[in-house]
């Protein structure tokens, strides 16, 4: 259930505008606002169709799934525009292309590759110039002072209503399952940017396997999931190997989706089938919907493969410079500087404790001093002691009387 402060805002969003709003156009509105990155709009509209929505179905209903959805993505981007404005690191160039480094997220950890392609919930970004025409002459609602971890944690919470939503149904659709999946990379998103990096490995883990599940290993949203897992990573300590697997696999994703693209250009790719078949864990069949697999290329014209192409080989060489970036990151001391100090000086007493054959003593050996010490006593007292064996140099009385007795005999 949405919380009472998401209740509210959903329904001051819906008294801001017309009363004669519908869901269909508030939903129209907030696509378009997000496609040109008006993400506080999007907010509003997505509120706004929310809202009209669940007074209508429910707030559980299976059809408002996608609007949570939809409405915690916009919430989160919001969030790290927001957050870029009051102070932290932006990207030089909002408008970079798809494939290239992007400037770096809200957290400002680390540059963040693109692996999306152009269409973005149906929207046909290719009409935005017309888009930006048509409201050229409106004013830009004032932004508000407000705090940008105010909106991550809305983000969570509606996308948790959605991700609640879809597991209920994912076993019977594999379109549902592909939101779950998506939904759970959106989760690992705002616990990325919130720097809740062990729950954002398990939401990155969750969506990445299912996604395994549904999309050949050359779909563009395999390299981007291994990618923000690999993220996540290398920003835990203890975790840069799997950084490094997961980067690699990143990698070959990539790798894959330029040898089909090759194939595709030169006319080696099977025509696509509306729905391909699928066995499932049990054996039996079961269909595919051509919307899982939205990125395939069978779907791409000639010139639209070249394009990703180019993209795509952008995207080799960033995700090339990363994985030797990892490898060459320097392993982090698993124990605190404390212990590691006393282990040190533990392994220096032992060391010092140890007579090894062959090997000259350690300096501060003091077991080796003492063996010396005994062994010149020794050298020193051997003389004497071989004189008193043979009766000479002994002054003792016992040793005279003997003397005499002798002398006196002869």
């Amino acid at each position: 259930m949405a919380s009472e402060q998401l209740k509210a805002a959903r329904a001051d969003a819906t008294d801001a505008f017309a009363p004669d709003m519908t869901v269909e156009t508030a939903l129209e509105h907030a696509r378009r606002a997000f496609a040109l990155k008006k993400y506080e709009q999007a907010v509003e509209y997505y509120a706004t169709a929310l809202e009209l929505q669940t007074r209508k179905q429910g707030e559980d209903a299976p059809e408002t799934a996608n609007l949570y959805f939809s409405y915690g993505k916009a919430l989160l981007e919001n969030a790290i525009s927001q957050a870029s404005v009051l102070g932290k690191e932006q990207p030089e160039n909002g408008d970079e292309a798809e494939g290239k480094l992007s400037g770096t997220g809200a957290n400002g950890k680390g540059p963040i590759l693109s692996f999306s392609g152009d269409a973005d919930e149906g929207i046909d970004l290719f009409g935005q110039a017309a888009i930006a025409e048509e409201e050229e002459g409106e004013e830009d609602a004032e932004a508000e002072d407000g705090e940008p971890e105010d909106d991550f944690n809305a983000a969570w919470e509606v996308l948790e209503l959605a991700r609640a939503i879809y597991e209920k149904g994912k076993d019977e659709d594999d379109e549902v399952k592909m939101k779950l999946a998506e939904t759970y990379i959106a989760l690992g998103d705002v616990s990325l940017e919130t720097e809740k990096f062990d729950q954002a490995i398990t939401d990155y883990s969750e969506g990445l396997a299912l996604k395994l599940d549904l999309l050949p290993i050359s779909s563009r949203q395999i390299a981007e999931a291994h990618y923000k897992l690999s993220i996540v990573l290398d920003l835990t300590s203890g975790r840069l190997s799997d950084a490094i697997l997961h980067a690699e696999k990143a990698l070959e994703s990539v790798d894959a989706r330029l040898a089909e693209l090759h194939d595709g250009i030169d006319g080696k790719l099977l025509p696509e089938s509306s729905r391909e078949a699928k066995t499932d864990k049990k054996g039996k069949g079961k269909a595919i919907g051509s919307d899982v697999h939205a990125d395939g290329v069978r779907r791409l014209t000639r010139s639209q493969m070249e394009a990703e192409m180019k993209e795509c080989e952008g995207l080799k060489e960033d995700l090339a410079l990363k994985v030797e970036e990892l490898k060459t990151t320097p392993s982090e001391p698993t124990e605190s500087a404390p212990a590691m100090a006393a282990k040190a000086l533990d392994a220096e007493l032992n060391a010092q404790s140890i007579s090894v054959p062959g090997q000259p003593a350690v300096v501060n050996d003091l077991t080796s001093l003492v063996v010396k010490k005994k062994k010149k006593a020794a050298e020193l007292e051997a003389p004497a002691k071989r004189r008193a064996d043979d009766g000479e140099g002994d002054g003792s009385p016992t040793a005279k009387k003997a003397k005499l007795e002798e002398d006196a005999q002869s």
